[in-house]
């Protein structure tokens, strides 16, 4: 632990500085009056408190040890579980209102070829910085992307450049080439950017959320209808009827209740082997990613951070007057019930 100056006069107080930090972060040798996982308060650290605080406290540090212990995607799974099952029923909808128009594969494959979905080959060279990171990181990142912009402009290889320059994990063994992917599956600035070029050429450089990249694209290939069918189907379904009232008049003759309906529902979900693309999937599976890393940010949550340090940044993220903490807190609470079934609080008073 890095020693407490002392100012001459008045050595008494870095000693009860460092001791509140001591019982704000370990709680002393008092029993718990909130526990959160690993993370523990007493009564003396709550005190002033309401239940309301406490229930954000908790909340906040429920949230700080899944960013810790990086299990953010298992607190998540419940959400886009329930996402996939309405997405699910959105093309059972349009698969019965297509039924009910007698519109055959047929018609869908050729309007589709009119009109195709394309996977993308990319590969790109990354400067790191979030739109949250201040505005001098921001125009220092943007910098050393126009410097590589020059450098490839100048006739230098892209594999070569991407390996050396590019900051995502990874990039020098893979020389900045992606995985194919298809509209989804990267955050909308990057799939325009990549869309807009043909094989060969070099994009502007392009800021998303993550930094600023300068993309190659490599190759394009349009994904096979069988592939594209439900998004094709939705779209189709869309221009004719509404799909969700069709699908509520299918459920009517099977249900009396709404739950009834929406398990019949998926059941014929399931009968038909309806499943949600890939692209899809991963775009619901970033978004949430994007929240963890907004919110973990805001609060100053940290991987591999201990249950000392979670129950410190949970105090301070608790005590935070900033409209921007605030705004987030009252987020988390929407994710209460989640926080909890990961975490969950004991209650206890001491006395």
């Amino acid at each position: 632990m890095p020693s407490v100056p002392r100012s001459s006069g008045a050595h008494t107080r870095p000693t009860v500085v460092l001791a509140a930090l001591l019982v704000a972060t370990c709680g002393g040798d008092a029993p718990p009056a909130l526990t959160v996982g690993e993370v523990s308060w007493s009564e003396s650290e709550l005190i002033g408190l309401s239940d309301s605080r406490r229930r954000a406290l908790s909340d906040l540090a429920a949230f700080g040890q899944a960013v810790a212990d990086s299990t953010t995607d298992e607190l998540g799974r419940p959400l886009l579980d329930e996402w996939l099952d309405e997405r699910r029923l959105e093309i059972l909808a349009a698969e019965l209102t297509l039924e009910k128009h007698d519109i055959g594969d047929d018609v869908l494959e050729a309007r589709y070829l009119t009109d195709p979905r394309w996977e993308l080959e990319v590969r790109h060279i990354l400067f790191f910085s979030e739109r949250w990171r201040s505005p001098q990181h921001r125009a220092e990142a943007e910098s050393k992307a126009e410097r590589a912009m020059a450098l490839l402009q100048s006739g230098a290889d892209f594999a070569a450049t991407a390996a050396q320059l590019s900051e995502e994990p990874g990039a020098e063994g893979r020389q900045g080439l992606l995985t194919p992917g298809r509209e989804g599956s990267w955050v909308p600035e990057f799939w325009a950017a990549a869309l807009a070029l043909e094989p060969g050429e070099i994009s502007p450089v392009t800021e998303t959320q993550y930094g600023y990249h300068i993309l190659r694209l490599e190759d394009r290939r349009i994904v096979p209808f069988e592939e594209a069918h439900s998004v094709v189907a939705r779209q189709a379904a869309a221009a004719l009827d509404d799909p969700g009232a069709v699908l509520d008049g299918w459920t009517d003759a099977l249900a009396s209740t709404a739950e009834e309906a929406r398990a019949a529902a998926l059941e014929e979900a399931d009968r038909r082997g309806i499943t949600v693309p890939e692209g899809e999937r991963a775009e619901r599976a970033r978004a949430w990613d994007d929240i963890v890393y907004r919110l973990s940010a805001t609060f100053g949550f940290r991987y591999g951070a201990s249950p000392e340090q979670v129950g410190a940044a949970a105090l301070a993220a608790l005590a935070d007057p900033g409209q921007s903490v605030a705004l987030a807190r009252t987020e988390l609470e929407g994710y209460r019930l989640l926080l909890e079934r990961h975490y969950p609080a004991r209650i206890g008073r001491d006395g």
